[in-house]
């Protein structure tokens, strides 16, 4: 579950100093304790802020210069009653004390998903995909008038419909035209683009493309809690990246590393989905998989990649590839 990934950009980690500079204008006369970097995100930096009134917070800083901050914002408040997200309580993108825009958000309690999962409980297992599956959903209802990514207003400033011809361009650019080649070489980037050729119809039918996505759902990047023996979900973390588009793609995200061998997750996890009003297209698992493909494309179109992050995407396409025809297998069972 993205083990030992390297980062793609450098943690960012102010000094005392300057974590209360920046801080002063939102703590009053509070006074920072502590500070403590937080694993999770490849991409911000994340630091969990103590004070000398024992309240706890998290200092959210944006590696670059984006909108992704606006986005991340609205979408955190956009989507509050709907499922359990930080709060955001102060923001700063004007980068004259630290050189970084930095969100303050409430400090929320929770285990990463990713650790309550390595436990492989059974009681664990029935829970967690009641309850991933109940809170995707919910994130799913929320629609937009078109498909496409935002700009701060949460606007559609850039329409993406996917079809065959698009999947295939995402595809091409990634593995061709880009760096994947570089990183996993010319032969298995032809494998590729040939079972995506032959597989691309599939994405003519997705039905659906005008829902908030994630685009980060993963394991990672939810919190969970333990109350008498049933998972629930206390935060779900790392909006920068979402967009309007397919349900699929956030399936596909959480479903990554799951073993089709032993879908007992992905079988609770689809029965509170469709549950709680989530709406699947017919084939939904092996377009879910083509989408992800177009993810996992992406994250090799990087000039630089660190080479535990290669060989890990590298076994998910293959993966891919290997495990297609059980695809519909299960989803014949889970029907």
């Amino acid at each position: 579950m993205k083990a030992g990934w390297e980062r793609s950009n450098e943690l960012i980690i102010p000094t005392m100093e300057i974590v209360r500079n920046i801080l002063k204008p939102f703590l009053k006369e509070k006074v920072v304790l502590h500070i403590q970097p937080l694993s999770g995100g490849l991409n911000n930096s994340n630091i969990k802020i103590t004070t000398d009134t024992n309240e706890s917070f998290v200092l959210r800083i944006y590696s670059k210069n984006s909108k992704s901050i606006e986005i991340e914002r609205k979408i955190l408040n956009l989507v509050k009653d709907k499922v359990p997200v930080p709060q955001v309580l102060y923001i700063d993108s004007s980068c004259s004390v630290l050189k970084h825009p930095f969100l303050i958000l409430s400090w929320v309690n929770g285990t990463q998903l990713s650790e309550v999962m390595s436990e492989k409980s059974p009681k664990n297992t029935s829970s967690i995909g009641n309850a991933v599956g109940k809170a995707l959903s919910q994130i799913h209802k929320v629609k937009f008038a078109e498909p496409g990514f935002f700009d701060e207003e949460l606007k559609i400033t850039q329409n993406v419909k996917l079809n065959a011809d698009t999947f295939l361009m995402y595809i091409e650019e990634s593995l061709l035209l880009g760096y994947g080649n570089k990183h996993i070489g010319m032969e298995l980037c032809n494998e590729v683009l040939r079972f995506s050729k032959e597989k691309s119809h599939l994405i003519n039918n997705l039905e659906e493309q005008n829902s908030l996505v994630h685009s980060d759902f993963n394991p990672l990047n939810i919190l969970v809690e333990d109350r008498d023996r049933t998972i629930n979900i206390s935060g779900i973390l790392d909006w920068e990246y979402a967009f309007s588009g397919c349900p699929l793609m956030d399936i596909a995200n959480f479903l990554r590393y799951e073993k089709v061998s032993s879908p007992e997750l992905l079988n609770e996890f689809i029965v509170s989905y469709k549950g709680n009003g989530g709406i699947l297209p017919d084939k939904w698992l092996q377009k879910a998989k083509l989408l992800d493909l177009i993810s996992l494309c992406g994250l090799l179109n990087r000039k630089i990649i660190g080479e535990v992050r290669v060989k890990d995407i590298k076994r998910l396409i293959l993966n891919t590839i290997d495990e297609w025809e059980s695809y519909e297998t299960i989803e014949k069972v889970l029907v």
